[in-house]
């Protein structure tokens, strides 16, 4: 039976949340409330059913899985589209077995109130952690990952979890000092869920955290020609936009499939928009689609769209005129290339 907590308010994303051996849906109330909150679907699915009905439509869309649950959400973020995919408590390499019925609830969860509740759940199943783990995938799928385990977990060791983080760019890792098994229901599951959450709004929206402390400034060349993060971004959306077909593609997909931040992203595919070089369509089959052939459009109009000017010069500076001229000579280079194609 599929479970859902939904946001009061405008749904951010679905986090779809597989189980581990021998849970039920009823085990994630906790933690479907707490994410439903910060305006986040949770959905424990009927695993009989079709992958392609619980993520929401136009949202961001995330799996997620616990303990042998992580196993199958890696392996089914190979074959579906998703935005992010959260791995909590991953089995790679064998531990110890619980002996008795006490003994698993303490190798699963710290947390009193946790406890609780699977002490007095008639469905919950006991005696399941001894059950066999598949294999897990050769490799993780091309989006970012995010692996939580505790440094406590006798069941499944540690080390594996974060050689596997260390060996794949888009990969981070959340290790919670004492914490067991089922992190997200484990005595620090409050941290657990802000780290979720913190996941998901820097995938879905852009939001990233800066370091607290600056790092100490450092001697370094900037080089001459800077080229912005906002031409990079925009010269690669449009491209994506070329490379498709003639529906409109939302701002979304282009994020993912070029590794821009969607808040970023958004804002700057509205400067295209007022530019003339793209065009939007709204409702479910909306999106972006180019305004112009792509072969019409050139590199100098995309840096104008979003940077105003090409190049930027200090007024006080003797040498203006060279800078001046220099800009010139790079705004004729770049109106001479096109968006696609040979100049």
């Amino acid at each position: 039976m599929t479970r859902n907590w939904e946001p009061d308010g405008p749904c951010r994303g679905t986090v779809v949340v597989l189980p581990g051996r021998g849970e039920n849906p009823a085990v994630y109330q906790r933690f479907g409330r707490r994410l439903s909150a910060d305006g986040y679907a949770v959905v424990v699915p009927d695993p009989d059913t079709d992958p392609g009905t619980w993520f929401r439509p136009g949202a961001a869309r995330f799996l997620a899985g616990t303990d042998v649950g992580a196993l199958r959400a890696w392996a089914l973020a190979l074959e579906v589209e998703v935005d992010g995919l959260i791995l909590a408590g991953t089995p790679l390499a064998p531990g110890q077995q619980p002996a008795d019925r006490d003994e698993e609830i303490g190798v699963r969860t710290s947390c009193p109130v946790h406890r609780e509740l699977l002490q007095n759940d008639p469905e919950f199943q006991w005696g399941r952690l001894g059950d066999d783990v598949p294999e897990p995938p050769k490799r993780l799928p091309d989006v970012p990952t995010l692996l939580l385990h505790g440094d406590a977990d006798t069941l499944a060791p540690v080390a594996p979890v974060t050689s596997l983080a260390a060996k794949h760019p888009q990969s981070s890792v959340a290790v919670f000092k004492d914490g067991v098994h089922d992190i997200l229901n484990d005595k620090f599951h409050r941290s657990v869920a802000a780290r979720i959450v913190l996941f998901c709004e820097e995938v879905a929206k852009g939001a990233v955290l800066l370091p607290e402390t600056p790092a100490a400034p450092r001697a370094r060349r900037s080089a001459p020609v800077h080229i912005s993060a906002r031409t990079d971004y925009s010269v690669r959306a449009l491209r994506d936009l070329a490379g498709g077909g003639p529906e409109p593609v939302k701002c979304e997909v282009i994020a993912r499939r070029q590794g821009i931040p969607l808040n970023s992203l958004v804002n700057l595919m509205i400067e295209l928009r007022r530019a003339g070089l793209v065009t939007s369509q709204r409702g479910c089959d909306g999106g972006y689609s180019l305004a112009r052939p792509a072969g019409e459009i050139t590199i100098g109009e995309v840096v104008r769209a979003v940077e105003g000017e090409v190049t930027s010069v200090h007024n006080d500076s003797p040498g203006a005129e060279v800078w001046r001229e220099l800009g010139r000579q790079v705004g004729e280079f770049l109106d001479g290339a096109p968006l696609v194609g040979d100049r």
